[in-house]
């Protein structure tokens, strides 16, 4: 658990806000802001989230967030790259996601159906055109902006290469980035194009705002010079630091002028769904109050990003490897603003479409306020109060409910989540909204039931719900492999088309009651899950595309004996499950199911 910030320290923070003047108010982020924001695009993501790709899908994404991060727009070399190894500021977008022109009418076509795009401003460090200096010259605005060797940082890697020039800039101000030169951001000239490049994205190229990359390496009192000239409304720092103290002094720095992604509450997000201990997600403010874990937690909730994965991170060690969509339910049920990260929201798109409907429904905001009610390894549940009502969010695996709501309330569940609200959302009461995607039949294909890999055989699964169910038995050489496929097919290349097979990202193993894991789309390169030979109830999640094992003792349910009210009889020992209680040994073997609010009790 995080120790409390100090009081000196705090106090030395609210000294410099006080400083930084009235105009910070202004600008940096806004207060109450209760929308979504979308990462969209991942890493290497060319053809995936080209500009004509992302305009295709506004009708859908613009119903969702309100702010879509793409990468850096302006050309950065031949061939295909991310954009950060920046070439031209105020002219030339044409970059490996899209022409200048496709650039144009995306922003302009998502703007009329109220949403903004974040530019990824790469100002840290800049890459020459034919060698590792001449930075181009660009006309905008009635002016030419260039920098020359004076604008280098002296400590700059370029300083050390006898075949180079000798760099004349001051030292740098923050971390050093090999690979491009490294900007003096004490240069007045440096400042005055930093400044006008970010006006330039906002006037010129239309973003609503910035997303500044990697500002650990110059100080964040330039960030403030910027989005002050420019007047930035949105604006988010990647200051990639687990320390809380280290966030709160960049955001500190730039005086409250910009916002920054909740590196602490991803770290805290990861450490809670790696060990199963909910607790994690608790952190103490001023060491008494629980609050969720993360900036969001003291002080800092409007400056806040929150987000579960990265196009970073999904790449390194630190990226999110549990319940995606109960990990999305954290940050969408919180202050601060959350980013949803593209692949996150592909692969459980309903699920995650449904908690920001509830989300907005209930107007929760990134300074909306959090009481904590249970925080316990198993379970975390607090109560979040909106503009226009309240929530409750469970994480974690304890069925449980909170005082004063009923099933009635609930608006949506999954593997090891639950949301309560009494505040109208439409659609379904439960967390068994339909799927438009979701498909008639889904067959296990591999080594169950005697199976070997064929795409042509397979056992088909009983839909129930918005879940998949078939007892099968797992046998291969020591452990039976399997995935999933909507329909069989006569050769590998006709099951493996797009949309019709399924399995996750590596060979992943299942194990009876050890939690459910994410697939997805797949096709001639799939993986597949794999378990110990035995007999296990395989049930698939469709909304959150994930599949878990059960006991193959349930067999699902033969027929309701009544609809009443029932409540298992003393001593009688009990399992909880997504659908609500199974007794385990009765003498005459129930399930207990809840829906709407109605609890039935029928035969297995």
């Amino acid at each position: 658990m995080r120790k409390p910030i100090s009081r000196i320290y705090a106090a030395a923070l609210l000294a410099l806000t006080a400083s930084a003047g009235t105009d910070a108010n202004a600008i940096g982020w806004p207060e109450n802001y209760e929308g979504v924001m979308l990462q969209g695009f991942h890493w290497d993501s060319y053809a995936d989230t080209k500009w004509t790709k992302l305009e295709s899908q506004a009708d859908e994404l613009s119903k969702y967030f309100r702010l879509i991060w793409v990468p850096n727009s302006g050309k950065c070399g031949s061939g295909n790259n991310m954009g950060y190894m920046p070439q031209y500021w105020f002219t030339n977008h044409n970059s490996s996601f899209g022409t200048e022109a496709q650039l144009l009418s995306m922003i302009k076509t998502y703007r009329a159906k109220g949403t903004g795009f974040i530019a990824d401003c790469v100002i840290n460090h800049r890459n020459g055109v034919t060698n590792w200096h001449d930075f181009p010259k660009e006309t905008w605005n009635g002016q030419t902006w260039s920098i020359g060797l004076d604008g280098i940082c002296k400590n700059d890697e370029m300083a050390d290469n006898p075949s180079q020039p000798k760099p004349t800039g001051a030292y740098d101000t923050g971390d050093n980035f090999d690979g491009c030169r490294d900007l003096d951001h004490t240069n007045a000239n440096v400042q005055n194009n930093c400044k006008n490049y970010v006006k330039c994205l906002q006037e010129k190229y239309g973003y609503a705002g910035m997303r500044y990359d990697m500002v650990k390496g110059y100080g964040g009192q330039y960030t403030g010079i910027y989005n002050r000239y420019a007047d930035v409304e949105y604006s988010v720092g990647e200051y990639w630091d687990a320390s809380y103290d280290a966030v709160a002094a960049w955001i500190e720095a730039t005086g409250r002028t910009s916002a920054a992604f909740d590196f602490p509450g991803k770290y805290a997000i990861n450490e809670a769904f790696s060990t199963g201990d909910m607790t994690k997600l608790v952190w103490k403010a001023n060491g008494t109050t629980d609050q969720p874990a993360g900036m969001i937690h003291f002080g800092y909730p409007r400056y806040s990003v929150t987000f579960v994965d990265n196009h970073d991170t999904y790449r390194d060690g630190s990226k999110f490897n549990g319940n995606v969509v109960a990990a999305n339910a954290f940050i969408l049920f919180c202050p601060g603003t959350p980013c949803v990260f593209l692949p996150h929201y592909k692969t459980n798109k309903t699920a995650i479409q449904r908690l920001i409907d509830i989300r907005n429904a209930v107007g929760i905001h990134n300074m909306s306020a959090v009481r904590v009610l249970q925080s316990s390894r198993d379970c975390y549940m607090a109560e979040v109060t909106g503009s226009k009502g309240k929530a409750v969010i469970k994480i974690g695996s304890a069925m449980v409910s909170p005082d004063g709501y009923t099933n009635a309330d609930i608006k949506a569940s999954g593997t090891d989540y639950c949301v309560w609200t009494k505040t109208d959302v439409g659609g379904s009461t439960g967390g068994d909204d339909e799927d438009p995607d979701m498909p008639e039949k889904l067959y296990i294909i591999g080594e169950a039931d005697g199976n070997t890999w064929a795409s042509d055989t397979g056992v088909e699964m009983t839909k129930k719900g918005m879940e998949f169910h078939a007892v099968v038995e797992l046998k291969g050489t020591g452990s039976g492999y399997f995935s999933f496929a909507r329909s069989l097919a006569a050769t590998w290349d006709a099951l493996n088309v797009s949309g019709n097979r399924y399995a996750p990202a590596v060979d992943t193993q299942l194990t009876e009651g050890g939690g459910a894991k994410a697939f997805s789309e797949a096709g001639s390169d799939a993986k597949a899950f794999y378990a110990p030979n035995g007999k296990y109830t395989v049930v698939v999640d469709w909304p959150t595309r994930t599949a878990r094992l059960e006991s193959s003792s349930w067999t699902g349910i033969d027929d309701v004996i009544s609809g009443d009210t029932y409540a298992p009889e003393e001593g009688e020992a009990v399992y909880y499950n997504l659908q609500g209680v199974r007794v385990v040994n009765p003498s005459d073997g129930i399930y207990i199911k809840i829906s709407g609010g109605k609890t039935s009790k029928v035969k297995l």
